[in-house]
């Protein structure tokens, strides 16, 4: 679960740079459905984002004290 949270972590990352950059790039060059869509990516991204850093905290190996290593 951790390693596929750490995989959600970077499509997450991803979605929200390509969003960020081509859909403000579309906008600028007034390609205003183009810019729409790929801004709409970004919070997808942030949701995806939040998902994964939530599943690899969760399920991050916990350190026993009462056991010896």
């Amino acid at each position: 679960m951790r390693q596929l949270g750490k995989i959600t972590i970077y499509v997450g990352i991803a979605l929200v740079a390509i969003g960020l950059i081509v859909g403000f790039t579309a906008m600028l060059l007034d390609s205003d459905n183009l810019a729409k869509g790929f801004i709409g990516l970004v919070p997808v991204g942030f949701i995806l984002l939040l998902t994964g850093t939530v599943a690899s905290q969760l399920s991050a190996p916990t350190a026993n004290k009462d056991e010896p290593e």
